[in-house]
């Protein structure tokens, strides 16, 4: 049986080994690479960023339906946070959006995350100008659902 954190881990990897290919440079900002410390499953912490770009997986909620006498579906809400610091707000900007562009291209293009999940589906996305009251760190909150069996 998939467990929850088993998909946030495929969804974590995923974008780790898939977002680079997908990023653009905007009005000249190139974001940077992403890698494994680029990418946590937790509520972000402005504070204690690894990096000056960071993606934040958190789960949100699942339901469950009966699908047959030995599986269920599991739906997932989860929300990815996307931040950028320690730049101008004119560049900070241009790379929020362009991670946003990248992960909005990556799960509309693999909505299976390889053929682990049923989907994966971007259902909405926040943006966040200011973080903390401060103009040097902007936010993008994009809202996802992850449906799988869970088989038992």
């Amino acid at each position: 049986m998939k467990t929850e954190m088993q998909v946030l881990e495929r969804l974590k990897e995923t974008m780790v080994s898939q977002l680079n290919s997908l990023i653009e440079t905007t009005d000249g900002v190139l974001p940077e690479d992403i890698n494994a410390q680029n990418v946590e499953i937790d509520f972000p912490d402005t504070d204690n960023m690894r990096k000056s770009s960071m993606f934040y997986i958190q789960p949100d909620g699942e339901s469950i339906e009966d699908l047959s006498m030995g599986s269920d579906v599991a739906t997932m809400d989860s929300t990815i946070f996307i931040l950028c610091k320690g730049a101008t707000s004119a560049t900070l900007i241009k790379k929020v959006f362009g991670y946003y562009s990248a992960l909005y291209s990556l799960l509309r293009g693999n909505q299976t995350l390889d053929g682990f999940v049923e989907s994966v589906r971007l259902t909405n996305m926040d943006y966040y100008p200011a973080v903390t009251a401060s103009k040097t760190m902007t936010a993008i909150e994009a809202h996802i659902q992850i449906q799988w069996a869970k088989e038992f």
